[in-house]
C-alpha cells in the first residue's frame, strides 16, 4: 500500500510540474494554473509523505506483531502458524497421511480387492 501512495504521489508531483511548465509556456491561463498546481502539490506531498510513512513503519509494525495460532488463537514463536500442541497435531497427521499413502503405492492398484 506504501508503494502505491508513493506512486500517486509521485505522479501528482508530475502533474504539477507539467501545469508549471505549461504556464511557463502560455498554454495555461494562470488562474486555472494557480488553481491546479496548488492542489496537485499539496496532494503530491500528502500522499508521498503517508506512502513513505507507511513503508517505514511496516516492518517495525511487523516486528512488534506476534503471529497467533490458527486454530486455537493463542501466541506463538515467530514464524509459527500454530501452537506446540496443534503443529504436533498437524504434523502426525500429515505424517500418517505420507504413511497411508506409501503403503497403497507399494500394494499397488490391483491388490486392493
Amino acid at each position: 500500500m506504501g508503494r502505491g501512495l508513493m506512486s500517486s504521489g509521485a505522479f501528482l508531483l508530475l502533474a504539477t510540474l507539467a501545469l508549471w511548465i505549461a504556464d511557463a509556456v502560455g498554454s495555461l491561463s494562470p488562474d486555472r494554473d494557480a488553481a491546479w498546481s496548488s492542489w496537485t502539490l499539496k496532494g503530491g506531498l500528502a500522499l508521498l509523505g503517508a506512502g513513505l510513512l507507511l513503508r517505514i513503519l511496516s516492518p517495525v509494525r511487523n516486528q512488534i506483531g506476534r503471529g497467533h495460532c490458527k486454530v486455537c488463537g493463542h501466541a506463538v514463536e515467530r514464524g509459527h502458524v500454530y501452537c506446540r500442541d496443534h503443529l504436533q497435531e498437524t504434523v502426525n497427521a500429515y505424517r500418517d497421511q505420507a504413511h497411508d499413502k506409501m503403503l497403497r503405492t507399494r500394494r499397488g492398484p490391483s491388490s486392493s480387492s
